[in-house]
């Protein structure tokens, strides 16, 4: 789940760049379209009740919603500021945030294994962010995609071991309040059935899907744990618009990303993690 959602997420600069409108009226539709699929689901699918859906939002649901709003303006107004592969890297960044969080907050210290790859990750982060202040470009997006980070890190300790949280149901509340937030400032009107079309498209596949799956993931890992995996999105995000607008990515960016790329492997492949169960045998 975890992994799928960093595929989703990849997508994000992919749509942004498809889609010709201002980033108010882009985030207007994009969290209209998500909180429209989401609902559907929970009450076609799922055969639910408005009430029953209202009445699942704790005060935590309120929170984490909040901050997810939040999330989303800083993210689309961070690729209209920056490239994608640097956004991508600093988000990249969440895994040492969601640890360091965790410690202070929490009380739950990560593993060595954790902590060394977490921090190779801000390395490479730095070195993209450094570049970009040391140049005079794209600083003020670079700025925005770490708001954006740490806006995740602590939604995913928010959301962290809580089977019950109500997963699908903030993911309708923030868009809800993302879309009325922007409203007065969006032009929804103004839209061409195509940009209409990738809205909805980017609405569905980087936001539902990709919340949805990050979300699911908390269920049976660590917040760090899936944070970690979920930058696995850094690679992956700049080869959408690489190959689609031949967006190149600077040199720093590609060393950055390159050893957060490195540091997620190394995670994966650790042995630090629970060990498998042992296969039970029938009688």
């Amino acid at each position: 789940m975890a992994v799928l959602a960093a595929v989703f997420w990849s997508t994000g600069g992919l749509f942004s760049r498809l889609i010709d409108v201002d980033g108010w009226t882009l985030l207007f539709w994009r969290s209209t379209f998500s909180a429209v699929f989401v609902l559907m689901f929970l009450t076609l699918v799922s055969r639910e009740t408005l009430g029953s859906i209202v009445g699942r939002l704790t005060p935590a649901a309120w929170v984490v919603a909040g901050m997810s709003s939040t999330a989303m303006v800083a993210f689309i107004f961070a690729l209209r500021n920056t490239t994608v592969a640097n956004v991508a890297v600093i988000h990249a960044g969440a895994p040492l945030m969601v640890a360091a969080l965790s410690w202070v907050l929490l009380g739950d210290r990560p593993p060595s294994v954790a902590l060394i790859a977490g921090l190779a990750a801000i390395v490479g982060a730095f070195l993209t962010v450094g570049a970009s202040a040391l140049s005079g470009g794209g600083f003020a997006g670079d700025l925005l995609a770490l708001i954006m980070t740490l806006l995740m890190a602590l939604m995913a300790i928010a959301m962290r071991g809580n089977e019950r949280f109500p997963v699908a149901e903030t993911l309708i509340l923030s868009n809800i309040l993302c879309a009325l937030a922007v409203l007065p400032l969006a032009s929804p009107l103004a839209v061409v059935p195509k940009d209409l079309a990738w809205l909805a498209s980017f609405g569905l596949v980087q936001m539902t899907l990709g919340f949805l799956t990050f979300g699911l993931s908390l269920r049976y890992l660590p917040a760090r744990d899936a944070a970690l995996i979920g930058a696995v999105e850094t690679p992956i995000a700049p080869i959408w618009v690489w190959l689609a607008f031949h967006e190149v990515p600077a040199q720093s960016t590609i060393v950055g990303g390159s050893i957060i790329f490195l540091s997620v492997l190394a995670f994966l492949l650790s042995d630090y993690r629970m060990p498998r169960r042992q296969p039970t045998v029938s009688s």
